[in-house]
């Protein structure tokens, strides 16, 4: 049984990881806990002080008699000293709760900032990755809420156990045997709770998922991304039976283990309340047989209460803060995660040559817990001033390629290099501002137009004729030119004054994007699909013009984009099946050939 409990005891000790919590507190917000541990100090002290003064008054009162006027400013004194100490308490106590406050808000303001900090440093494959959108739920499940309450937590914790020692200090000075009394009958309720909090932390880890699942469901209810398709499928019903229940699955479980807790949890009460009439009984009979003076009798009174409500308190308080410890857990568990792409301690410099190449050498790569390769052996390379075309059908590897380009994976072997360099050599901040990618699944910003296109590149000042320009490259131009307040509308329906437009719009501002950016490289996967024919046409025919000395990649199933470009690669099934200009392939009437039209001509 003590190996159990001791066990427990570590247990409890480890997952509550107060020495990080404390830095954590610490690095978030060092001047306010400097503050705040004065203030916490001194006012245990001063109610230290209200409850020895308190007593010091009934012992004048009892030595001289409650008859005796010679010692009446002896009395006053006592009463001076004793009011001025509670004064000075309650104000020192209202202070404490706003800097816990400011404390809390502090360390809220920092958690958030660093769960976002540490989800941009994470690279694409933590995206495609069920584990990590766990840990991430439940980091941000921590909201602006739990940080404040483990630091007011943390923080009535530390001012119950200077009470706590204070108050037993007095206790013992009464009988020694009044506080371990008191102690031994409070402990299973805090036992209890802290037992609870186990078994809901672990719970919580297991409904992760099924949260994350009714979290999605209801946004299929409720945002305007699949609006169209719930309403004509009428699915709005089916989905919602799904979700509610979810919902009751993982509200009965939580309601049973509460059930178990509170059962018990009646039970520890009813002995904490006896141990607690038990330690006032036994002072009451000592002070029959003039054991005790009259104030120790009202030091008594008043401290066996606030000490038995102290340790409640302290029971409560550990037992919030293991709970919350699911919560702080899965944060520094976020906070710890790495990514797999590895940083050059000593990054060299991007060449800034004006004919830069792009190469890909026998590059291979297979996704995190896949089986097989998605690409194998590919040999492509990017020339300055050159249109390049890469085309395939579904599953050939296409968006892959893009991803090793723009160094969201690394390849598993071989390499990509840059005018004869490993691209790993470089800063990856760097060498993605080198390459610019329209992806199939382009961002829709619910911002301005200005703003949409100035996402193309952030990093520099740029004058509104540039972002003008890029507009009339895309064609996003002749759309927003109707707007009434032009470039500063607000794109999308989600905020007031927004204004919603087809998908093929929102394509334009996407390749507007592209044509702001400085990069010297831009890709561009399946990113005039949503483009009417004509349109397409008019872009592709001067695209060389708009792009300027930048090499391209273009991805497409359609052959009027990829036609005029200087060389065309075929990927199937993720090699490299044929590769030339477009009359070479459509002549060798291979796989080229059979994936557009077998009446292909070479016009």
């Amino acid at each position: 049984m003590i190996k159990s409990f001791a066990h427990k005891l570590q247990k409890v000790s480890t997952n509550l990881n107060i020495s990080r919590i404390i830095r954590l507190i610490w690095d978030a917000t060092k001047e306010w806990t400097s503050i705040s541990i004065f203030f916490i100090i001194l006012e245990s002290g001063l109610f230290f002080s209200s409850l020895y003064l308190l007593k010091a008054l009934f012992d004048t009162l009892s030595k001289h008699g409650v008859t005796d006027i010679k010692n009446e400013p002896e009395v006053i004194r006592a009463v001076i000293y004793a009011t001025l100490s509670a004064i000075f308490y309650s104000a020192i106590k209202a202070i404490s709760v706003y800097i816990t406050e400011k404390q809390a808000g502090k360390v809220s303001e920092y958690v958030d900032d660093k769960i976002h900090r540490s989800a941009i440093g994470l690279d694409l494959s933590f995206y495609e990755s069920p584990e990590y959108f766990d840990i991430l739920k439940r980091a941000k499940d921590m909201g602006n809420d739990k940080p404040n309450l483990i630091v007011s937590t943390m923080v009535d914790i530390a001012k119950n156990l200077l009470s706590l020692i204070l108050i037993g200090s007095m206790l013992i000075a009464i009988d020694w045997r009044l506080f371990p009394i008191l102690a031994l009958f409070v402990i299973p309720t805090m036992w209890v709770r802290i037992s609870f909090a186990d078994s809901q932390n672990t719970l919580r880890l297991i409904q992760t998922g099924l949260e994350r699942r009714s979290t999605y469901l209801s946004s299929l209810l409720t945002s305007d991304i699949h609006a169209k398709e719930i309403r004509s499928f009428g699915l709005g019903h089916h989905i919602r039976k799904i979700y509610v229940k979810i919902r009751l699955d993982l509200l009965n479980a939580r309601l049973k283990l509460s059930k178990e807790r509170t059962h018990k949890e009646l039970l520890t009460s009813m002995i904490a309340t006896l141990g607690f009439f038990s330690c006032i009984a036994y002072i009451a009979i000592g002070s029959l047989h003039g054991k005790t003076s009259v104030g120790d009798i009202t030091l008594f009174l008043v401290a066996l209460p606030q000490s038995f409500n102290v340790m409640q308190s302290l029971s409560s308080g550990i037992s919030t803060l293991y709970q919350n410890n699911i919560f702080v857990k899965s944060v520094f568990e976020l906070f710890d995660l790495e990514s797999s792409l590895k940083e050059n301690p000593s990054p060299r410099s991007i060449p800034q040559d004006s004919q830069i190449d792009l190469e890909l050498k026998n590059v291979s790569f297979i996704y995190p817990h896949a089986e097989e390769n998605t690409l194998t052996d590919i040999n492509i390379k990017m020339p300055a001033g050159k249109i390049i075309a890469v085309v395939g059908s579904n599953g050939a590897g296409k968006s892959t390629l893009i991803k090793l380009l723009c160094r969201l994976y690394d390849p598993t072997s071989g390499q990509i290099t840059l005018n004869g360099s490993d691209i790993r050599d470089f800063s990856s901040f760097e060498y993605q501002q080198q390459i610019c990618a329209v992806f199939q699944d382009f961002g829709k910003y619910n911002i301005s137009v200005a703003d949409n296109i100035r996402f193309g590149d952030i990093h520099h000042e740029r004058s509104h004729r540039d972002v003008v320009e890029a507009a009339n490259n895309s064609g996003a131009n002749l759309f927003i030119d109707r707007f009434p307040a032009g470039y500063d509308t607000i794109m999308g329906r989600i905020f007031e004054d927004g204004h919603e437009v087809s998908i093929g719009q929102w394509q334009k501002l996407a390749l507007a994007r592209a044509f702001f950016s400085t990069s010297r490289f831009v890709v561009l996967d399946e990113a005039t699909s949503a483009l009417d024919a004509t349109a397409e046409e008019e872009l592709f025919d001067s695209f060389r013009e708009r792009i300027g000395n930048r090499a391209a990649l273009i991805i497409s199933h359609r052959q009027s984009a990829v036609k005029h470009a200087d060389y065309i690669y075929v990927l199937s099934e993720g090699r490299i099946a044929e590769s030339g200009t477009h009359e070479e392939l459509i002549q060798l009437k291979g796989v080229y050939y059979n994936l557009f039209n077998k009446n292909a001509t070479t016009k």
